[in-house]
Formats: structure tokens, C-alpha cells, sequence
């Protein structure tokens, strides 16, 4: 069979590409929109109780809530002592949310290992908290693997992208730290990743195994550090 003209294959790239991308910004905006079109008995409106942490929150209704594809440098628990800009997340999210209402959608609540609600809170004016925080420097994308699916990944790696150009919060101490030259190594299952030095990158096996050369790299690919040997600066 005789092949296609250049020409003719070059349209037929060019228009599924254009359908790609046409997909791509659907889902988008419909991730962004859903809430607004969602019947009023799925969205759940409800006041915060007290903010736990930079990404967790007990709601009016004694529920606690940790918001979706985000994670927060640690307080104090325990035997963990407080992260850097830990007491600076959970201030900028209570000042987020103080006297506010939140809007849940129920079709997407879930529910972690601890019994907490998983999910998206979005304010009054449509804005995203969980984008919020990491807009701000607050809070790190934390994929999970349901979320590489519903647009909320790509969304909070590009906000992470740009707080990390603009070094906001916490980004211009965490980038700077003589340990972010370092090599680190992450898991593409998982989307974790450990300094190289770490014994848990033993566990990794060389096909699901990704090497970085920088912290910044690892951060830019959208991987978010494991919770061994971690390499976030504790508290002064």
C-alpha cells in the first residue's frame, strides 16, 4: 500500500496533536467547573472547627479533613520534632479559612488510612485551598496515584513550579540547603523520592528506579519527598 504524502501526514499530526491539547484544556476546565455544575445536594458547605497543620483541618461537624494532592511540612509529634515553616503553613491556612465557609463536593470526598476525609475545599469565591497553600510557598505537591487522572496533579505541579521560580514561602531555604545538590532517587509508582543515601532506595527496583541530581529536579518532575530519610530541615 502505496504511503501518505507528507503533506497529508503532516495534517493528520497536526490535527491530532490540536486534539490532544483540546482534551487536555477540557479536562481542565472541567475539573475547575464540576463544583460550580454540580447539583446543591452534592456540594456540602462547612465551617472549619480548628486547622490541625498546613494541610489538615477538623470541620464543624468533628470530621477531619486533609486536603487532597498536597503535603505540609511537619509539627511537632511525638518523636518528630517540628519541620521548617511548619507553624507558618498552619498560620496561612487558619488565616485562609478563618470565618469562611468551605464548599465540598461529596461525589469526590474519600477517605485515608487514618479515617480522615481526602478531598478538594474550595472557598466562597471559587478559589482552590489546596492550590492556595501551594501557590504560596505553604504546602508541596503530594500526588497519589488517583489523582494523575483528574487533572489535580498537573494543576498543583504547575502552581508548585511557579511558587519555586518566584520563591515563595518555604522554597528559597529548602532549594538553597548544601543537601540540594545531592542525589536523590525516586519511585515513578509512588512518586516519592529519597536522598540517594537512603537504605529504603534498596527497596526500589531499577525499572520503577528515577535518579535526580538536584532537589529541585525531583520537585520539578513532581515527586514529593518520602517520609524516610528526609531531607526537610527541622525547625529553629
Amino acid at each position: 500500500m502505496p504511503s501518505l504524502p507528507r503533506a497529508v501526514r503532516s495534517a493528520f499530526s497536526f490535527r491530532a496533536a490540536l486534539a490532544a491539547l483540546f482534551i487536555g484544556v477540557l479536562a481542565v476546565l472541567c475539573f475547575f467547573l464540576y463544583p460550580l455544575m454540580a447539583p446543591e445536594a452534592e456540594i456540602w458547605r462547612v465551617r472549619v472547627a480548628r486547622v490541625v497543620d498546613g494541610d489538615s483541618l477538623v470541620l464543624a461537624t468533628g470530621e477531619q479533613l486533609r486536603l487532597r494532592g498536597i503535603g505540609a511540612p511537619d509539627l511537632k509529634h511525638r518523636e518528630h520534632p517540628e519541620q521548617y515553616y511548619g507553624m507558618e503553613a498552619k498560620k496561612i491556612l487558619a488565616y485562609s479559612v478563618a470565618g469562611r465557609e468551605l464548599f465540598l463536593d461529596r461525589g469526590e470526598l474519600g477517605t485515608d488510612r487514618h479515617g480522615r476525609l481526602i478531598g478538594v475545599a474550595r472557598l466562597a469565591d471559587g478559589r482552590m485551598l489546596n492550590l492556595l497553600m501551594v501557590e504560596e510557598g505553604a504546602a508541596f505537591a503530594y500526588p497519589h496515584t488517583e489523582d494523575r487522572d483528574s487533572g489535580l496533579a498537573s494543576i498543583l505541579l504547575e502552581a508548585q513550579r511557579e511558587a519555586m521560580r518566584q520563591g515563595k514561602g518555604f522554597w528559597p531555604r529548602i532549594l538553597s540547603m548544601p543537601s540540594a545538590s545531592g542525589g536523590y532517587v525516586g519511585s515513578r509508582s509512588s512518586l516519592r523520592f529519597h536522598s540517594a543515601s537512603c537504605a529504603e532506595t534498596a527497596k526500589i527496583s531499577r525499572a520503577n528506579r528515577i535518579v535526580f541530581s538536584s532537589l529541585r529536579q525531583a520537585f520539578d518532575a513532581g515527586y514529593a519527598p518520602a517520609k524516610e530519610c528526609t531531607s526537610w530541615p527541622v525547625a529553629q
